[in-house]
């Protein structure tokens, strides 16, 4: 298994997606919602790019079935249901529901990797069990970050290089690229604070000032839920 980490939020070229597992990752917060979410009963996500198309997909669900979370700037977006922390979904809120969530780097980024042979979510959340999984599967992987408003974020990146520590402790042999090494050395240096690593971030300080420091601490926690999340044909469900 060829492992490589995306440490930039472009679009990858999909002629190298197609034979590859991808790991999407957006611990501040998207991934860590859809685990959490998904661990909570929720029936499925469906990750949209804005917010126009986030209202207009509800038009498609029955009354009650549906609600809409996400994050602009960090803060809810008015008129959804919910925001971008996981602590918000609630078993009794989100149990059978379909929830259609849109967040400024996060929902994106399925959709640039959608080409990936299966495609994941992950965050400190579920680390083992993805990393499991990505081992089942037995495919060259993608790690794709899915950054901070176009730029590296260093708490995506930490998680990024605790799934390769998971994965490369499992016995097998591996190679590794540089950026996947680079980001296997970075979660070395916070392998025993991870929420370090989140306070350190400008994304983590910016959640600070508005007051958000709890998501901080329940998005650095590791091995809650063992469930892999799985985006095809435009929704996430739990594997």
């Amino acid at each position: 298994m060829r492992i490589d980490i995306q440490l930039l939020p472009y679009p990858p070229d999909p002629g190298l997606l197609s034979n590859r597992s991808v790991v999407v990752i957006d611990v501040l917060r998207a991934t860590s919602v859809v685990v959490h979410a998904l661990s909570r009963g929720a029936l499925e996500i469906i990750p949209v790019e804005t917010v126009e198309e986030a209202f207009r997909k509800t038009k498609a669900f029955s009354p009650g079935t549906v609600l809409t979370g996400g994050e602009r700037h960090s803060r809810k977006i008015e008129g959804f249901d919910l925001g971008n922390s996981p602590r918000e979904y609630l078993p009794e809120v989100v149990r059978g529901k379909r929830i259609i969530l849109t967040t400024t780097n996060g929902t994106r980024a399925f959709h640039f990797v959608s080409g990936g042979k299966e495609v994941m979510a992950a965050s400190f959340l579920n680390i083992d069990s993805t990393a499991n999984r990505c081992m089942e599967l037995r495919n060259d992987l993608l790690i794709f970050l899915s950054g901070d408003e176009g730029c590296f974020s260093l708490e995506d990146a930490v998680c990024g290089g605790m799934l390769i520590d998971r994965i490369c402790r499992k016995g097998k042999v591996f190679t590794l690229t540089d950026a996947s090494l680079a980001a296997h050395v970075l979660f070395q240096r916070f392998e025993s604070n991870l929420l370090e690593a989140l306070q350190s971030s400008s994304h983590g300080k910016d959640l600070m000032q508005l007051g958000l420091e709890d998501d901080l601490a329940y998005c650095a926690q590791t091995d809650l839920f063992p469930l892999v999340p799985v985006f095809r044909n435009g929704v996430i469900k739990a594997q």
